[in-house]
């Protein structure tokens, strides 16, 4: 379940594009928060842990890990300048500083990221649902959460109040998402009511998607309910998010967030205990404060390696 861009023939394409990387979250963004894309104070580092540091698995300790992350404001965000912000690459450096190790952000398309941790080409990848079938692959250091929605014109005709109402419409989505089971468990309710299957439309990133929706290309943007509150609070009433409440119990509609890692590794366990270390000291909250995110945290039981007993496709 989860690129952002600048809009005016270029001008109108740069100008939505910074509303649709600036999004934020599961939550409602604060009141009077504004458009920015990032918080206007960083945190200190967190102090090193020798007896966490200690634990990461010799083959990670003296390397640089890439973190690879696709766009899913505001997790991450890719910025005009290259820059990448977000949650995520603030976290990285949390767990950089408290873990003594090195980590690079990189951009890496979604549906790259499972290949890419089991060759080695990248060493971690955030967030992503951990799902029981994804768990036989790599492992999960789970840290937050989120339901799926879907993203509609403001000023559209289409405005659907239950998964129903979807059956028969374009619907954008990233591929390689959990959302996409979504909208294939949903087709499966279309086909026993007699209705057409969702025409959903795969795009290499949300934002893509996004700008798919303002050109009336589809109907809405099915993505999970982080991004799309992002887009439509920054949008000026050009977006709409809805929450459909009957499509909450589909497989793949809520997920658990994890950090990923190549499976066996020992790196997704280290990584669990620096997490509950972030919580102790209060920087946990304190980054999903700051972007706009309280309502995606986890308890502390709820950070766990491969936490997850839920599963995509049931």
């Amino acid at each position: 379940m989860r690129n952002r861009p600048p809009v005016a023939a270029c001008a109108l394409l740069a100008c939505l594009t910074l509303t649709l990387s600036a999004c934020s979250v599961d939550d409602t963004p604060a009141a009077g928060k504004d458009s920015k894309s990032h918080p206007e104070v960083t945190l200190a580092p967190e102090p090193r842990d020798s007896a966490l540091a200690a634990e990461v698995p010799p083959a990670y300790a003296k390397k640089t890990l890439i973190m690879g992350v696709s766009e899913y404001a505001p997790y991450v965000t890719f910025e005009s300048d290259g820059k990448i912000t977000g949650l995520v690459p603030e976290l990285s450096a949390q767990l950089s500083s408290l873990l003594d190790i090195k980590i690079k952000v990189e951009r890496t398309n979604f549906d790259a990221v499972i290949p890419g941790l089991k060759s080695g080409r990248i060493d971690l990848s955030a967030p992503s649902g951990d799902f029981i079938e994804r768990q036989k692959e790599v492992d999960f250091a789970d840290f937050a959460q989120s339901s799926v929605t879907l993203l509609v014109r403001g000023d559209g005709s289409f405005h659907p109040k239950n998964g129903l109402e979807v059956c028969g419409h374009k619907v954008g989505v990233e591929k390689g998402a959990g959302t996409q089971n979504v909208l294939a468990a949903q087709n499966k309710r279309c086909a026993a009511k007699g209705k057409p299957s969702v025409d959903a439309k795969l795009y290499t990133d949300l934002p893509a998607a996004s700008l798919a929706l303002q050109s009336k290309r589809v109907e809405a943007v099915a993505a999970p309910s982080a991004s799309n509150t992002s887009v439509s609070q920054n949008s000026h009433d050009r977006f709409e998010t809805l929450e459909l409440e009957d499509m909450l119990d589909l497989p793949a509609a809520t997920a658990v967030y994890g950090i990923q890692a190549k499976k066996g590794s020992g790196l997704a366990p280290v990584i669990v205990k620096g997490l509950r270390k972030l919580y102790e000291s209060g920087t946990y909250a304190k980054l999903f404060g700051q972007w706009g995110l309280p309502l995606s945290t986890v308890t502390r039981g709820q950070i766990a390696l491969n936490g997850s007993k839920q599963s995509q496709t049931q």
